[in-house]
């Protein structure tokens, strides 16, 4: 006897349109990822942002700093961002950016020659991270001159600043509105040396640059991977300390203090002279430099009174966990005695080490 069972019909339009149901930003950049690993990194798992301080909340040195001379190496406003050519003015500022407050930096010109605006930051031993690997840079920017915006990857040798290897160069068109763009490209370091630094540069070095292509950016990030994913936020804490491996400002004033505590002094080598000792509350890259200030009367020590430095401080033992700092006065301390290093009546001492790139 012959069965026969039948089934519903099926409506193959239907069907064909439930596939095609939208699967969000998310499911779209989980399915576009090629790796586990990008899948690892796209739902959060660990940090992705190979930038430091990528919304320039930090700013140990100073909120405001203008660039007098073409050089490599120099920090002077906002944490882990060096400024090369000399009249850059570059400003910490904050404002409501889609809804939220936030910090932004903007990146000026005084309005004389060079009028390049340039900023970069090094990672550490970046070529050994990104070298061959896909990676992608994701940022936030307006210019109230609509000015074009140009980002650069390079290779260089960290001590010397030499070798240079472009990897990478892509031009944005800004607008007076905040706007999100990201760029996905792959760097190649062609030396092999994996201990080379990987530069992001942020620039206005196109042609016809002008002094009025002023920019303000925030929210940088680099990630592994082919997917620009929302900003990694940080605690400010944990930016602070990562920021403080490469400089650590023991000298930050608070409002109302006539005598910024520097340290305790720990002792007295005689009459004349002194040490203090430091921990740092991060181990440093490297071991640092001592960062004073030019004047050795913005310090002094506190004995039973005050008690003025006649030398500007200076190193007396050094490593990476803590710190031996020289202090000189000219007469009146207590033998042998301990007390309080510290700023003199408000004079704007500056005390920091330094283990930058």
């Amino acid at each position: 006897m012959t069965v026969r069972i039948r089934k519903p019909e099926l409506n193959l339009r239907e069907k064909i349109s439930e596939l095609d149901k939208p699967s969000g930003v998310a499911g779209e950049a989980m399915l576009r990822a090629e790796t586990p690993q990008e899948q690892f990194n796209l739902i959060g798992a660990g940090r992705r942002n190979l930038i430091i301080n990528g919304d320039f909340r930090v700013a140990q040195r100073a909120t405001t700093y203008t660039k007098t001379a073409n050089s490599w190496n120099v920090y002077g406003s906002v944490d882990r961002w060096g400024i090369y050519y000399q009249n850059t003015v570059v400003a910490q500022n904050s404002g409501v950016i889609n809804g939220s407050y936030q910090y932004y930096v903007s990146v000026g010109n005084t309005g004389t020659a060079p009028d390049n605006h340039f900023i970069y930051q090094k990672i550490e031993s970046g070529s050994r991270i990104v070298s061959g690997k896909p990676i992608t840079i994701s940022f936030m920017a307006k210019s109230a001159n609509s000015t074009e915006l140009r980002l650069r990857g390079r290779f260089m040798d960290s001590a010397t600043t030499s070798g240079s290897v472009n990897s990478g160069e892509k031009t944005f068109n800004l607008t007076p509105e905040w706007q999100s763009f990201d760029w996905t490209f792959t760097p190649v370091d062609t030396s092999a040396n994996i201990t080379r630094d990987f530069l992001i540069i942020v620039d206005t070095e196109i042609t016809n640059d002008t002094v009025s292509d002023i920019y303000d950016l925030t929210n940088f990030q680099i990630e592994l991977g082919k997917v620009a994913t929302p900003f990694e936020h940080r605690s400010y804490g944990e930016e602070l300390a990562l920021c403080q491996r490469y400089y650590l400002d023991l000298s930050a004033h608070q409002s109302g203090q006539s005598f910024e505590k520097l340290g305790m002094f720990q002792g007295s080598n005689n009459t004349t002279s002194g040490f203090t000792y430091t921990q740092f509350p991060v181990t440093m890259r490297a071991r640092p430099s001592l960062v004073v200030s030019s004047t050795a009367s913005h310090y002094g020590i506190y004995q039973g009174s005050d008690i003025v430095c006649t030398s500007v401080p200076s190193l007396n033992s050094n490593c990476t966990k803590h710190n031996g700092v020289c202090i000189i006065s000219a007469s009146g301390l207590e033998a042998k005695g301990s007390g309080i290093f510290q700023e003199n009546s408000n004079s704007g001492a500056l005390l920091a080490f330094s283990a930058e790139l």
